[in-house]
């Protein structure tokens, strides 16, 4: 168990707030709660139903966010028959978001309620008490026992891990406390749809999100927040403390790490490199072993590289928490044994996520099919644009050509074209005789390592153009 020890570093000063999970001294999460992001997971709304639909099963509903909200009939704990002897177009229902918006698809909601806590998540409609199938025999008769007499109606509850090394009066104490919490969301509501409720993802969420006991150290870096912690979840309160420089404890700084996750590739030792990949369908991971070190690619050095692999590419899912389904391209092995060897391997790395992940097998290309749920947003999706195809430095060239030939019938006597050093040096491997050459109009080139490959920069006539070089001070070339 000691390996799984962990150390929360949970940043709250700055606008942007940020969560940084730490494992054997490696950093495997990175939470990001930025200002105005709408999250509609683990959300309450008051949803208006709008429209009933038989052939799916399933209700559309507007839950006050813009598009309409997408509930099943498996998600409705009262729904015993058809969806719709369940709810009418035009009730208003409690429903808690469980996925968010993808694209044009609406976000999907559920009508089985959860208001989580430290060691039991309460279900106003849940209807039952469930247990978690880590608890022992023993354990789950004595909290089944002491539970049942604080619900009534339908109300459950589900009794998770962490409540079997908790003191049982703790435990029934959070119970209430959720329940009253519960009461707390409804009693103002006004049949309108729109968010009832949503609890922070930081430091909320993050804090629930594995067992108090293991966690080693939860690190804040605001006094405030740290006596808000100590008083929400007491019994961790002995492993929080405050450290005005907190950040400073950590293997890299926050700058640095969404850095290295917006990358898509990743160096790893003896030059294996990783390779993600995001599209619309799912994500595609490459192992790619152009640069190893070391002699004759054998079967089970190649067996070598996918171990090293698999451990990286387990960490940069969860780090960079990619969800939906994933594809890796390990290399590729002729050994079945050691391909089972690496599915059992994979299967055992991916115990350690908390989000739940699906390993469907290796297919006859040797690809790797998985899936993992989808939760909270990506913090790539949050730090960086989507990364656009750019000309290669040759093609570059060519175009240059062609645009300069193209402008040659103007009554320009003279251009200004900057150009990357790059491109310059590979226009002299690529073009026997100047560009210069080719058109009547007199050139003058500047090298520029600012801009991504060329710019035709001034066209007129000549004189306006030499004393735009005089001006500027540059530097020019007249043989281009």
């Amino acid at each position: 168990m000691r390996g799984f020890m962990r150390k929360l570093f949970i940043h709250t000063k700055t606008t942007e707030k940020t969560g940084v999970v730490i494992e054997q001294g490696k950093i495997q999460e990175y939470v990001v709660d930025r200002p105005g992001v709408k999250v509609i997971s683990g959300a309450i709304f008051c949803g208006k139903v709008i429209r009933v639909d038989q052939g799916l099963q399933a209700a559309f509903i507007d839950i006050g966010v813009g598009r309409e909200a997408f509930l099943r009939k498996e998600t409705i704990p009262w729904c015993e028959d058809e969806i719709s002897s369940a709810v009418k177009v035009g009730e208003f229902l409690f429903v808690q978001g469980i996925k968010e918006e993808i694209g044009h698809k609406g976000a999907q909601v559920s009508a089985d309620l959860t208001i989580p806590g430290l060691y039991v998540i309460y279900q106003p409609y849940g209807n039952k008490v469930s247990l978690s199938k880590k608890l022992g025999a023993e354990s789950k008769e004595k909290l089944e026992t002491a539970l049942r007499p604080f619900l009534g109606g339908m109300e459950g509850v589900i009794i998770r891990t962490a409540a079997d090394v908790a003191d049982l009066t703790v435990v029934e104490e959070e119970l209430l406390l959720l329940k009253e919490q519960w009461e707390e969301i409804i009693k103002d509501n006004d049949k309108k749809a729109g968010l009832l409720w949503y609890e922070p993802l930081l430091p909320n969420q993050l804090m629930r999100r594995y067992p108090i006991s293991s966690m080693e150290k939860i690190i804040v870096d605001d006094a405030s927040v740290v006596q808000y912690l100590k008083k929400q979840f007491p019994s961790a309160s002995a492993n929080i403390e405050w450290k005005k420089n907190g950040s400073q404890e950590m293997p890299i700084s926050i700058n640095s790490l969404e850095e290295q996750i917006t990358e898509p590739i990743v160096e790893l030792d003896k030059g294996i490199q990783i390779v993600i990949d995001h599209t619309e369908a799912m994500t595609v991971i490459d192992v790619n072993s152009h640069k190893y070190k070391g002699k004759a690619f054998s079967n089970s050095q190649a067996f070598q590289v996918n171990m090293e692999a698999a451990e990286e590419i387990q960490r940069q899912i969860r780090l960079r928490n990619i969800s939906g389904i994933i594809i890796i391209d390990f290399i590729s092995m002729k050994d079945s044994s050691k391909e089972k060897h690496l599915l059992s391997e994979m299967k055992k790395l991916l115990k350690k996520d908390v989000v739940k992940t699906t390993v469907f097998g290796i297919t006859r290309l040797g690809l790797l099919e998985m899936t993992r749920k989808r939760d909270w947003a990506s913090p790539v999706s949050l730090l960086a644009e989507e990364r656009e195809s750019s000309f290669t430095m040759e093609t570059s060239v060519y175009r240059l050509e062609r645009d300069l030939l193209e402008a040659s019938s103007s009554e320009a006597e003279a251009y200004l074209v900057a150009v990357h050093p790059d491109l310059n040096d590979i226009k002299k491997q690529l073009l026997s005789e100047p560009i210069s050459s080719k058109i009547p109009q007199e050139l003058f080139v500047r090298q520029d390592s600012t801009i991504q490959s060329y710019q035709i920069e001034l066209g007129g006539s000549l004189d306006m153009i030499r004393d735009a070089v005089q001006r500027r001070g540059y530097h020019v070339d007249n043989l281009f």
